[in-house]
């Protein structure tokens, strides 16, 4: 978790002290001027920081509440990110200091009052709240998730039926007739472009290069598969049908027939591997645009789940690819888009999504039926 600590000067000795117990809880904190991100104007870079936290640790004391210190300035960055600071910015009272010099925005949640130890009563005090803000976390509705995911899964099945020809590519077959369109890896990198601008991501170049990450990914995927059924078509054996082996016993001169061969290919179960080896290939290359574009997706139980999702969806395509095309892309796509996203949206750190105004006044019915329900 991403903590910007606010403090004056004066108090830089017990902020240090409070910083080095969350960080040995293993939270990010923005603690000193070494800590803001690089270049922009000073102003812009507390800014952007305080864009990017998750969490506010306010020092309260006289001189962090006097009109025109940076602490004021700070705390109207972290209003600007978070109207309601329930469960998102902390007072602490570090000094003796008048309520009424203390501003409301401060005053709208406890504002705690160490009676020992203020860093470690700090440190438990950021927990609670977290674990309170997870457990709201936990109870909101993933239907946005799911709704952007089914739409990918339908638009992408449609491209791949009636836009083959639009816009091919192959990493590794370079004629004219190969490669597969494009199309479905960048109409699912728009999508989970916007999950990773739900949780946080601004960044423009950011946003397109996970776009562009997801659309290779999609074209590796099905690299991976054609090399794969390539690779166990080579192995064969041949065969003998009942059919031949009568004729032969009742005429030894006949000419032998045909030789029939047998491919690993041929194998039911064989499509299962081919599958899997594509959705293990394209899940784990969409992984690492994520990761390397959204720094809160760096959690381990996080990208094992999705990846395992991605090898799920892949396999279960394999089980269905004899049935008719359309439908094979349908079942691939509607599982493996939805169950990504939902895996990608549970990596993330509990709190961080933040529903832009568009998306969440087309989920609000939603989102209110399913609180009236519990």
């Amino acid at each position: 978790m991403r903590i910007f600590l606010s403090f004056p000067s004066e108090l830089e000795s017990q902020a240090d002290s409070i910083a080095q117990s969350l960080r040995n809880c293993d939270h990010d904190v923005f603690f000193s001027h070494d800590d803001l991100p690089p270049g922009d104007s000073f102003d812009a870079r507390v800014e952007k920081a305080i864009e990017s936290s998750d969490f506010m640790v306010f020092l309260i004391s006289p001189e962090s509440v006097t009109r025109g210190r940076y602490t004021l300035s700070e705390l109207a960055f972290a209003r600007t990110k978070w109207p309601n600071p329930s469960n998102r910015v902390l007072p602490v009272m570090m000094a003796p200091t008048p309520l009424d010099q203390v501003p409301t925005y401060l005053k709208a949640v406890t504002i705690l009052e160490p009676q020992g130890s203020a860093a470690a009563e700090t440190r438990a005090a950021v927990d609670r709240m977290l674990e309170a803000e997870s457990a709201q976390s936990r109870g909101r509705s993933i239907m946005p998730f799911l709704a952007l995911a089914l739409a990918s899964a339908v638009a992408c099945t449609l491209t791949v039926k009636y836009a083959t020809g639009i816009l091919q590519y192959s990493f590794v077959d370079t004629g004219p007739a190969g490669g597969v369109t494009v199309l479905p890896g960048l109409i699912f990198g728009l999508v989970v472009a916007t999950c990773n601008f739900i949780f946080g991501i601004r960044d423009r170049f950011q946003l397109a290069l996970v776009v562009a990450i997801t659309a290779a990914a999609w074209i590796a995927a099905f690299d991976a598969s054609s090399v794969t059924l390539q690779s166990l078509s080579q192995y064969s054996r041949a065969v003998n049908t009942p059919a031949d082996a009568a004729a032969s016993l009742a005429d030894a001169t006949t000419e032998p027939a045909a030789e029939v061969r047998d491919t690993l290919s041929n194998n039911p179960f064989m499509g299962y591997l081919i599958g899997g080896v594509g959705g293990a290939v394209g899940g784990a290359i969409t992984i690492l645009g994520v990761i390397l574009t959204n720094p809160g997706f760096r959690r381990l139980d996080g990208v094992v789940i999705t990846w395992l999702a991605a090898i799920a969806a892949g396999t279960v395509y394999g089980a269905v690819v004899k049935f008719p095309d359309w439908l094979g892309w349908l079942v691939l796509f509607g599982v493996w888009q939805p169950a990504f996203l939902l895996a990608m949206a549970r990596g993330f750190p509990r709190g961080t999504a933040q529903i832009p105004g568009w998306l969440g006044r087309i989920t609000a019915p939603i989102l209110a039926g399913s609180r009236t329900a519990r």
